[in-house]
């Protein structure tokens, strides 16, 4: 299944609440190539960060404090989601689950596109890797990351993509 034209995004959340986005990375991709990319600082809600969450991401309370609501940067990231063939992320579960909790929270009224899951996809296409977490499938295909900062994430996620649309 070739996707050549795309949205990869990711979230990081400040605690188990699925609203509580406390970052988010996009990247859009047309006819296979990365045409856009934004990220954001959010204002988790509920407002509140969990130590471990803090020392996976290193996004902190002080750095959210004057930072918009998921709801103040819809108009800068809409277009993103909702005017792309579809979205991806790596493991899409936990991200379309934190971008629907966003949304709701917001009372956004929106469509979302068909997803897929880069997880998914290369755990079918390549068998062989140990596993198929992020930085795996990223050395796999020698992509650079940094690892849990959204938009290098969900850069990877787009380049992943690319990557398998060639297998």
């Amino acid at each position: 299944m070739l996707i050549d034209s795309f949205t990869a995004f990711d979230f990081e959340t400040a605690n188990y609440k699925r609203s509580s986005a406390c970052a988010i990375g996009l990247v859009k991709v047309e006819k296979g190539i990365i045409t856009e990319e934004k990220s954001f600082l959010i204002k988790p809600q509920p407002n509140y960060f969990i130590s471990s969450f803090i020392n996976i991401h290193n996004i902190t309370p002080e750095m959210v404090k004057d930072a918009p609501f998921f709801g103040e940067i819809w108009s800068d990231i809409r277009g993103m989601i909702e005017e792309t063939d579809a979205i991806i992320a790596h493991n899409a579960a936990f991200d379309i689950s934190v971008l629907r909790a966003c949304i709701a929270m917001e009372s956004i009224r929106t469509t979302i596109p068909q997803h897929y899951c880069t997880v998914k996809m290369s755990r079918q296409k390549l068998p062989f890797l140990f596993n198929h977490k992020l930085n795996t499938v990223c050395d796999h295909f020698d992509i650079e990351l940094d690892h849990h900062e959204a938009l290098s994430d969900a850069r990877g996620c787009a380049k992943i993509m690319l990557e398998l649309n060639k297998l």
